[in-house]
């Protein structure tokens, strides 16, 4: 599985799973306020019943000790008027008498009392410590229910997410396979038309072999930015240290040709600089820079290159862009000018990648009509 395709799997699985696991829980909330008030309510009605029974009992003077050897049922204790026990079998001797029915710590208990106290008795308390194991049964429920219902969102998130992604990746599967392909197929022809070039070169006509490298130079450009495409993601990075300057140098000298077809000067200040990196990603960004300078420049004019330190700088005379659109241009596929210039809108993304990868800083200033300046600056 792709990057891409594991970062819109997991994207569509956290909000899927997420939104559900909000949605149940929300309901499972609401369920357990409801049946809590369900268990308050019930206990506070057997409570009330309890200290009526046990009210109407002191009153006849009935015999009530029975009731306090039966924990199973609800607690009871009796108290006088000075909040004193008489006798209790309640966990707590904590109580609020000055409410009816109140739930505390792990009990709830409901006070009644006695208009004039009887045999000594002004308060009959009862108090149900049942309560938190019910509590603790209906969350341990709720809880339970919750975390098998995530697991079965998450499942069916998982397989529908797999479901809708399959066409997509068989659609993307066709087209890469295309360009590995397409870009396996120029190789062989863009090689053998450059070494022949580079041999006619010595025995004919001088101008018509120039157009035949400056040709072969744009293909073997175009394959390479393909193979880029197609390949970055098996590469890999092989780090070595070179002369910054002379990379670009390089570089300059192969795009002359290309540049002289629109009468454009390329002017170079190069100063040497060391960096311990992928050579080849390096002259990929280097020129993929030139090329789009050179693409977008009117004739007639130069590009200015320039290495100061670990600071890179090309400049056109060209078309130049708009505010805008500057940050769009570093998307794939994206071309903002549709004229003459060409190209497949995959340059910079490639220029942009190579700098992600590498952490070099990019700037970019630009007008419109006047042309665009990238700055460079390389930390390693």
């Amino acid at each position: 599985m792709y990057h891409n395709e594991r970062r819109a799997l997991i994207g569509f699985l956290l909000i899927y799973v997420s939104s559900s696991i909000l949605m149940l829980g929300t309901i499972g909330f609401l369920y357990y306020k409801e049946k809590l008030a369900t268990i308050d309510r019930y206990c506070g009605v057997s409570m009330e019943n309890m200290a009526m029974q046990i009210k109407m009992d002191i009153l006849k003077h009935k015999e009530i000790n029975s009731l306090f050897d039966d924990i199973e049922r609800l607690r009871i204790g009796l108290y006088d008027k000075n909040f004193k026990a008489i006798v209790s079998n309640l966990t707590t001797k904590e109580i609020d008498f000055d409410q009816t029915n109140y739930t505390q710590k792990s009990s709830a208990f409901f006070v009644s009392s006695f208009i004039k106290p009887t045999d000594n008795i002004k308060y009959v308390v009862i108090e149900d410590s049942k309560v938190s194991g019910k509590m603790l049964e209906l969350e341990s429920l709720i809880w339970t229910m919750l975390f098998i219902a995530s697991i079965f969102v998450a499942l069916i998130g998982y397989l529908l997410s797999r479901l809708l992604l399959k066409p997509v990746k068989e659609n993307f599967s066709i087209l890469n396979r295309f360009v590995k392909d397409s870009a396996h197929e120029l190789n062989t022809p863009v090689t053998a038309l450059m070494m022949s070039a580079n041999y006619l070169k010595k025995t004919y006509d001088p101008e018509v072999v120039e157009h035949m490298l400056m040709s072969s130079k744009m293909i073997s450009e175009i394959y390479n930015s393909i193979s880029y495409l197609a390949f970055h993601d098996l590469d890999i990075e092989n780090k070595e240290e070179f002369d910054l300057a002379e990379l670009i140098q390089e570089s300059v000298d192969y795009f002359k040709e290309i540049a002289g077809s629109k009468n454009i000067i390329i002017e170079a200040t190069l100063h040497k600089h060391t960096v311990n990196m992928d050579k080849n990603s390096i002259k990929k960004l280097i020129n993929n820079l030139i090329t789009n300078a050179i693409k977008y420049s009117y004739r007639d004019k130069s590009i200015k290159v320039s290495l100061n330190s670990n600071i890179f700088t090309i400049q056109d005379e060209g078309m130049g862009i708009a505010k805008k659109d500057q940050k769009k241009i570093f998307k794939r596929y994206k071309r903002l000018q549709k004229q003459e210039a060409g190209g497949f809108g995959i340059g910079l993304d490639i220029v942009m990648g190579i700098c992600r990868n590498n952490n070099i800083k990019i700037e970019l200033q630009s007008e419109l009509k006047k042309g665009s300046t990238f700055r460079l600056t390389f930390n390693g």
